[in-house]
This record gives C-alpha cells, sequence and structure tokens, in this order.
C-alpha cells in the first residue's frame, strides 16, 4: 500500500495541475517551394498561458543553430524578440528538442496562431517531424532546462553596437540568480551542519574550525560550478567553430554565397548590376532575414512601396495590384526575376 501510495505522488509530479499529461496540440510543418524555412500550423490556436511547452522533432544532416519562431493574435508577425534560438544535433535520426516557452520567452503569451523553424545554415536535407504544444510538466521542464543551458545564447544584443558574450540562461534568467541562491543556501547548510557536529562532541570545536570548514566547502562549490559554466562556454564556442568553419580559405564573395541560403545571394548580384544605384525599388522576397538583407545588399538604392521603378521578386508570388503596374523585364531564374515599371 505505502508503495502504491509512492508512486501516485511520484506520478503526479509529472502532471501539471491546470491540464493533464495527455493534453496536446499536434503541428504540422511545411515548407514552400524556395523557403528558407518551415512554416508549422497547430491543428487549433495555442493557448500560451495553458500549453507552455512546445517538443519538435528534427532530423538534419548538418549541424548549426536554428531558431523557433511563432505568431500570436496580438503579434501576428515573426519577428527576433517572439524567438529562441537553439543547436541542431546533427545525424541520420530525429532528435527531440522542448522547449518550456512559457518561462524561456515573455512573449510566448495569448492565442500562438503558427510556429517557424528557420535553419540557419539552410533548410536542405533537413526534416521536420510532427510537433507537439503541451502544458508542461517535471519531466519536459527538467529537458527543456537543460536544453537551455547548453544552448547558444547571441554574440549581438539588439540595440547595441558592440558583440557581447551573454550568460547561459534557464527557465528565461540569467543562471547567476540560481547559482547565487544554491551557493548562499548550500553553504549556510554546511556551517548548520558543522556547528551541529561540533555541538554534539564532548570537546567542543571553536566556531572558527567550523567557519573554515565551511569556507572551504563554498570554495570548492564555487571552482566546481564555474567549471560547469566553463564547460558549457566550451561546448558553444566549439558547435560556433565547426559551424563557421565553412568559411575559412574562402573568398568574400563565397562566404557571402555561403552565409545565404540557396542561390540567393547571386540572385542579389544579378539584381545590383541591373538596377541603377540611383532607382527605386520593391520587392517579394520571403521575409526573416532575406528581406532584410536585400536591402543592405542593395543599397544604395531605395527599397520603397510608393512610385518604385522596379520590382523584385524571389520566390513568392506577387499581388494582382503591384504585378498590374509592371512588366516582365530580367529573369534570373523560374521565380527570381525582375519587373519594370509600365
Amino acid at each position: 500500500m505505502k508503495k502504491l501510495i509512492f508512486y501516485f505522488c511520484v506520478s503526479l509530479l509529472f502532471i501539471q495541475s491546470s491540464a493533464f499529461a495527455w493534453d496536446q496540440i499536434n503541428v504540422q510543418f511545411t515548407q514552400q517551394p524556395g523557403a528558407p524555412y518551415f512554416i508549422g500550423q497547430p491543428e487549433i490556436k495555442i493557448d500560451g498561458e495553458e500549453f507552455t511547452t512546445v517538443v519538435l522533432n528534427i532530423k538534419s544532416p548538418k549541424g548549426g543553430t536554428a531558431r523557433l519562431f511563432w505568431a500570436t493574435n496580438f503579434d501576428p508577425q515573426m519577428n527576433e524578440p517572439k524567438s529562441v534560438w537553439f543547436f541542431l544535433k546533427p545525424g541520420d535520426a530525429f532528435h527531440e528538442y522542448t522547449f518550456n516557452l512559457r518561462s524561456q520567452n515573455p512573449y510566448w503569451t495569448s492565442f500562438v496562431s503558427q510556429l517557424l523553424i528557420y535553419p540557419e545554415n539552410g533548410p536542405d536535407s533537413i526534416e521536420i517531424g510532427p510537433a507537439q504544444a503541451l502544458p508542461g510538466n517535471l519531466m519536459t521542464n527538467i529537458k527543456s532546462g537543460w536544453q537551455e543551458f547548453w544552448a547558444p545564447r547571441g554574440r549581438l544584443v539588439i540595440g547595441s553596437t558592440i558583440n557581447t558574450i551573454q550568460s547561459s540562461n534557464l527557465f528565461g534568467r540569467s543562471i547567476y540568480v540560481y547559482i547565487y541562491w544554491l551557493i548562499g543556501l548550500l553553504t549556510a547548510g554546511y556551517l548548520a551542519y558543522q556547528l551541529s557536529l561540533a555541538s554534539k562532541e564532548k570537546k567542543k570545536r571553536p566556531f572558527s574550525d567550523s567557519w573554515l570548514k565551511t569556507g572551504k566547502f563554498c570554495l570548492v562549490l564555487i571552482v566546481g560550478l564555474w567549471l560547469l559554466l566553463e564547460a558549457s562556454s566550451l561546448v558553444n564556442n566549439w558547435l560556433m567553430f565547426k559551424s563557421d568553419w565553412k568559411y575559412v580559405g574562402k573568398s568574400y564573395r563565397d562566404k557571402l554565397v555561403l552565409a545565404n541560403t540557396g542561390d540567393f545571394f547571386p540572385f542579389i548580384e544579378f539584381c545590383a548590376a541591373k538596377i541603377p544605384p540611383t532607382a527605386k525599388f520593391d520587392m517579394r522576397i520571403p521575409p526573416l532575414y532575406n528581406d532584410i538583407k536585400a536591402m543592405y545588399y542593395l543599397y544604395p538604392r531605395q527599397k520603397t512601396t510608393v512610385e518604385a521603378e522596379y520590382l523584385v521578386i524571389y520566390d513568392q508570388a506577387a499581388e494582382p495590384t503591384p504585378l498590374s503596374k509592371y512588366r516582365p523585364w530580367q529573369t534570373f531564374r523560374s521565380g527570381a526575376q525582375i519587373m519594370r515599371a509600365k
């Protein structure tokens, strides 16, 4: 009977009070032709308050980094704040990735209508299996925390003019918040333990002896935690090094080709050669990064939606209204072309 009660109590740890562990919303991911990302459509909108966790299944023959984006009722655009960054595990099998997004990112809120996975080294040969949004439980929280601790934190802080290396995170907070509390509580507990032992001895030890032992314990604890943080940093640096190794020995242009998906940079070179530097252009290019990069690469040509002389199209259909204002002009390949105002 006692064993039965024990197993029942343990099982409760894996069930969140707001919903049972078998409650889930399935998400199917698809890739549009030419798009550098995968779109995930949940079978119903995800309540971010209740379904705190997302579990992905990804098979990637190569490693590298990827981002998980989402769109909500309040903010339907995919953008950097509503995203988390993670490492892809290379191999021929599917790997599971668990994210407690409610704790990792304050923008996991409202109703989530769409998910997006952006592999930063390109989507070639990557497969996205069925995903689930779950209420979350102790086991998923542990998996998410472990993955978050070893995940990349980024090299660039938005709004800053310098590159910085951020500290590791755990459940959306700096790891140092937990470390300071852990050191304080364990040190206080060890001191209380030493004082308890000293009080039981016939020849009582002086307080300074217990204090000295506690100091040694605290030092060992700090060094151990520091080594764990260094291990996390070294793993991240090693994975980043492997990801960046493809650029070694390459020319500047070859690096730009590798840094972009598919034939996007050769297409931009084609546009730069055809469109005069003083011209204004509009564009229909898949969002997230390629659209931003296009404006940067084509500068000083001005991006505008009003009175644009050229329309740049790259693997994205244009609406009937702007198409009626332009005529075919220069073709890079099927789906990638420049149109000119009539």
